[in-house]
């Protein structure tokens, strides 16, 4: 097998995900002998974060920002930090981010340099507290690079090898080189240095079923952050994901024995399913070689992640409580609101179909915001609502039968259920019989216990150990060995903005040449049309233009893309500019 002999000596990906985020890296030195099969297994350092008495690979995705506006804290720090000094700061003046990478999904059309991002702790009826958007990503991605580059001192602290042949004193002297040694076989021109950013390639990612600007706007952050354009790729997390497996055995429950992905035949194809915390990605993939897949079917999904169930509990909340006591307890008893949202999230990582009741501990704060607002106690009301068979509070617990808290899942479980039986029936599909669940929701029993009975028996539903990493681990891989994924099928339809003669029968009457004029604009000439399969490091056919006046020495392109298969003209209001 090749040898990653052109990577950079480190590869960094950072998976920056909805709910958590984390980051993995590993050494070309390392890697190399994965790939000349001296070890097993790739090396893959992927460190903890530190949560009070446990450790975890990946940390809430939340970020807090000084009145300034200068970057203070990430991840469980930040809400520590915002949680533990209630009293002590002002945070009225402070930003507070969390699930805000969902913000590139939803509001996608309305995606820009100057987009402003309102912080999580909104009351309504406060004035909204805003940063631009591409300033909070960008922090983020800078405190993860930096991060990174301390890991790599802490780790491998006698930093990357040189060969000095060549350099003279000075130039030795004036660089990062770590006089302390060489290679041990007596050349004094083997030196080593320490990594700094200049060694390192990063890989961010992101999920397939975003559009171009939701890309080009990571790339616009990610060079924020200090991460020059020829040092960082961008991988979809489903790829990503098949990546990683393909290299791992996996447990197949119909057989109770052990099947590895890459030992499937050319020819196999499987589904990755990558069930995150915002958004679901869904790809098929078909084996190629050894080591390389194609994809057989654009990718699809949608806003059905973890966070979904979030929002139905809130909802619930809304119901229960009313919104004018959840506002005030984000506004007066934030480490309250975020106390209650934590043990939610405990409680939906362990919900299974065999929970009889769920226990939630509700913070005193919220009965005594509750009593104070409507002069009645939570306890003495639910009996009173329709809630009466399905909730019961005692003292600051309450128990949830099964059929409510499981109602919590039916929006994400239907939509990704129906999705799934929807691309089953498709023809190109007809040889899959394999599908991997990966991404950190993927680890909720009660969604695959439905995904399972939805596929039937039909096909293999398999969940690879640590499916939260997959990703990350994947991403790393992808770093070292971009050319595994052989051809991908286009989402969209792109092509270029030209004038052309005015065609009867064909062209829009409105399009027709006013006098005097023989040219008509905006005619959309395809380049690549959607659905097709394009082959990775293939060049398509040439188009070749023309001056519409012989003096002009020069021709301005307009680039365009549209999820239309067959666009005529790029005012169409589906076509967008994606460069010129």
């Amino acid at each position: 097998m090749a040898s990653s002999a052109s990577v950079k000596p480190v590869i960094a990906a950072i998976d920056f995900g909805t709910t958590f985020s984390g980051y993995a890296y590993s050494i070309k030195d390392d890697y190399d002998k994965y790939l000349e099969r001296k070890t097993e297994q790739p090396k893959i350092i992927c460190p903890t974060w530190s949560a009070g008495g446990w450790m975890t690979y990946k940390a809430p995705t939340c970020v807090l920002f000084r009145p300034n506006r200068k970057f203070h804290s990430f991840g469980y720090e930040a809400r520590d930090y915002y949680q533990n000094n209630l009293k002590k700061e002002d945070f009225t003046k402070w930003f507070y981010f969390e699930h805000f990478k969902m913000m590139l999904y939803k509001e996608k059309d309305k995606l820009s340099k100057d987009k402003w991002l309102v912080e999580s702790i909104n009351v309504e009826g406060n004035t909204a507290k805003k940063m631009k958007a591409v300033e909070v990503f960008a922090a983020v991605i800078e405190f993860f690079k930096g991060h990174i580059l301390k890991a790599l001192q802490v780790s491998h602290g006698d930093g990357v090898i040189i060969n000095t042949e060549g350099l003279d004193d000075s130039s030795s002297k004036t660089g990062v080189i770590n006089n302390t040694g060489g290679l041990g076989d007596g050349s004094s021109k083997a030196k080593t240095r320490k990594f700094c950013n200049d060694d390192v390639h990063w890989v961010l990612t992101v999920p397939a079923i975003w559009d171009l600007k939701a890309k080009q706007f990571m790339r616009d952050a990610a060079e924020k952050a200090g991460i020059s354009t020829d040092q960082l790729s961008l991988a979809l997390e489903p790829e990503a994901a098949s990546i990683h497996c393909r290299k791992q055995p996996v447990g197949v429950e119909q057989t109770g024995g052990y099947k590895a992905i890459a030992s499937m035949k050319e020819g196999d194809k499987y589904i990755v399913f990558d069930q995150g915390g915002g958004t679901t990605d869904i790809t098929v993939h078909e084996v190629t070689g050894p080591n390389s897949v194609k994809e057989i079917h654009q990718a699809c999904g949608g806003h059905w992640g973890g966070i979904t169930v979030n929002g139905e509990f809130y909802k619930f909340l809304v119901r229960l409580l009313g919104g004018f006591v959840i506002n005030d307890v984000k506004k007066h008893h934030a480490g309250a609101y975020f106390e209650l949202m934590y043990s939610f999230e405990h409680a939906k990582t362990c919900f299974n179909e065999d929970t009889d009741k769920t226990t939630i501990r509700l913070p005193v704060a919220w009965l005594e915001t509750y009593e104070n607002s409507t002069n009645q106690k939570l306890s003495e009301v639910i009996p009173q609502t329709n809630f009466k068979n399905q909730i019961q509070l005692k003292g600051d617990k309450m128990r949830f039968n099964h059929n409510l808290f499981r109602s919590f899942f039916d929006y994400s479980i239907i939509n990704v259920t129906d999705e799934l039986d929807r691309l089953f029936k498709k023809q190109e599909l007809s040889g899959v019989h394999t599908l991997l669940a990966v991404g950190g929701f993927s680890e909720s029993p009660v969604l695959i216990d439905a995904v399972k009975q939805k596929l039937g028996e039909k096909v293999n539903v398999i969940v690879p150990r640590d499916p939260g990493l997959a990703v990350l681990k994947g991403a790393v891989m992808f770093g070292f060995e971009p050319g595994t994924i052989k051809s991908r099928v286009s989402r969209y339809t792109y092509g270029v903005a030209m004038q052309r003669h005015y065609i009867g029968g064909v062209d829009d009457a409105s399009k027709r040449p006013s006098h005097g004029n023989k040219l008509i604009d905006d005619i959309f000439d395809i380049h690549v049309t959607k659905g097709k399969v394009v082959q990775i490091g293939h060049f398509e056919p040439e188009h070749t233009y023309y001056p519409v006046v012989d003096e002009h020495k020069c021709v301005h392109f307009e680039f365009f893309a549209t999820e239309v298969t067959n666009p005529k003209y790029t005012t169409e209001a589906e076509c967008k500019m994606i460069g010129y």
